[in-house]
């Protein structure tokens, strides 16, 4: 599951990484462009940071193999 997570993460850091560089570059745009440019900027980095965190804070399912049953065996 980290591996996955990890390689997701790689991809959300790439993502995050040209929304800044898009930042940069929408600066030298005519305002009309640059507007529009900057709205879809920052809807990109709140996915990428939103997913980062719904990433990282999932739990591992109950079926998962490396999950400790042996608590549940007690009850």
């Amino acid at each position: 599951m980290n591996l996955i997570r990890t390689l997701i993460s790689v991809f959300l850091f790439a993502l995050l990484l040209s929304t800044i560089a898009g930042w940069l570059w929408a600066g030298g745009q005519p305002p009309t462009h640059a507007i529009g440019s900057r709205i879809a900027l920052v809807l990109c980095a709140f996915a990428a940071i939103s997913g980062f965190a719904l990433l990282w804070s999932a739990r591992p399912y109950p079926t998962d193999i490396n999950v400790d049953h042996s608590s549940q065996d007690q009850q």
